[in-house]
């Protein structure tokens, strides 16, 4: 059923593109090796897809309805490009489903889609958050849906606007639950501010647990900034979970993070980023703290504007009680007190 409505859509929506320029399909696909050591059995290689970027379509459109008023859709699905399996069992759009107006106003969209505090994790990332595994974006844990463990929100509304250098956005995501708004609901705001080749942003974000019995809460405040060949990035975040009762203590994480991405050539990019996460009283426990500290470096080769070889490496270090966190050993399948994991893949790109 799920093949016939991913076909249908997809039918569909070529159709639509002959008829009406405004409705458009694209995306990318890449695989490749991947070698990874620390994970319960030893080390292992396997099949990598494509740990830079992911795999997935999108299909997007607007509809000039005058007076500068446009209406907008965006739909994304990723898979995996290894097997052709949803990355998202019974979710066909992962990555975004909504719909929205633009104008004068500003932008309106309504659906599944990231916060307004995501959208500015975006921007202030190296790697714009792109990876397709947390070695290579923790930002996923602290920055996304914490309690769903899901990078985006459903039955999200969010609204965006740009005044001169100055961006500033807010959303709102519902939790639907009958006498509780509170209820597995989540805001954020956020704003970013361009002066020529410099940017500073800050923004928030809260979200309740199904039942509001718990609340996590992330700030983050940092720069990019373009110098010739190089773009630099500083940051930093601020994490916080409270206790499922009165009795128990606050989770809280501190982040501050860097990185560069410099154009050697036209054809030849590295990225490089550095991201230690100071935590303290990790699953709401007393005095459970501990580091963990990522870094990676991608190398991206373009053969031409659609196609691209890339070769990264990964390592995550971890100390006190990051080892034996439960939630931290389920997202990098980590064997019994593996103190670190490094990866390394190689594979290629195409964009369509």
């Amino acid at each position: 059923m799920k093949k016939m409505l991913a076909i249908a859509i997809l039918t569909a929506a070529a159709g639509t593109a002959n008829a009406q320029s405004s409705v458009t399909l694209l995306g990318d696909i890449g695989g490749g090796v991947r070698w990874v050591n620390g994970v319960k059995g030893g080390s292992q290689l396997g099949f990598d897809n494509d740990i830079i970027d992911g795999s997935g379509f999108t299909i997007k459109g607007t509809e000039d309805l005058g007076g500068n008023l446009k209406a907008i859709f965006d739909l994304e699905s990723v898979f995996a490009s290894g097997t052709g399996a949803l990355s998202t069992a019974g979710t066909l759009f992962t990555n975004a489903a909504y719909v929205g107006i633009t104008g004068n106003f500003g932008r309106i969209t309504l659906g599944r889609q990231l916060s307004a505090f995501e959208d500015l994790a975006v921007v202030l990332d190296p790697s714009a958050a792109r990876g397709a595994l947390i070695a290579i974006v923790p930002a996923a844990i602290y920055g996304a849906n914490f309690f769903a463990l899901d990078t985006r929100f459903n039955n999200t509304v969010k609204y965006r606007d740009k005044v001169g250098g100055l961006t500033f956005s807010g959303s709102y995501s519902f939790g639907g639950i009958a006498g509780n708004t509170r209820a597995g609901s989540s805001f954020s705001a956020a704003t970013l501010y361009q002066y020529q080749t410099l940017l500073v942003g800050a923004g928030y974000q809260k979200t309740y647990s199904a039942n509001a019995s718990q609340a996590a809460a992330v700030l983050e405040a940092g720069s990019a900034l373009q110098l010739g060949a190089a773009r630099l990035y500083l940051n930093y975040s601020d994490f916080s979970v409270t206790g499922a009762s009165a009795q128990a203590p606050e989770r809280r994480d501190r982040i501050p993070a860097g990185g560069i991405v410099y154009q050697v050539t036209p054809a030849f990019q590295v990225t490089v980023a550095f991201y230690d996460d100071i935590a303290s009283n990790l699953s709401n426990v007393n005095g459970a703290s501990g580091h963990k500290v990522t870094s990676y470096a991608i190398a991206e080769y373009f053969l031409s504007k659609r196609t691209e070889l890339y070769a990264e490496v990964d390592h995550n270090g971890f100390s006190g009680a990051y080892k034996t966190d439960p939630t931290n050993v389920a997202v990098f399948n980590l064997s019994p007190g593996a103190t670190s994991t490094t990866g390394i893949s190689v594979g290629m790109m195409m964009q369509f």
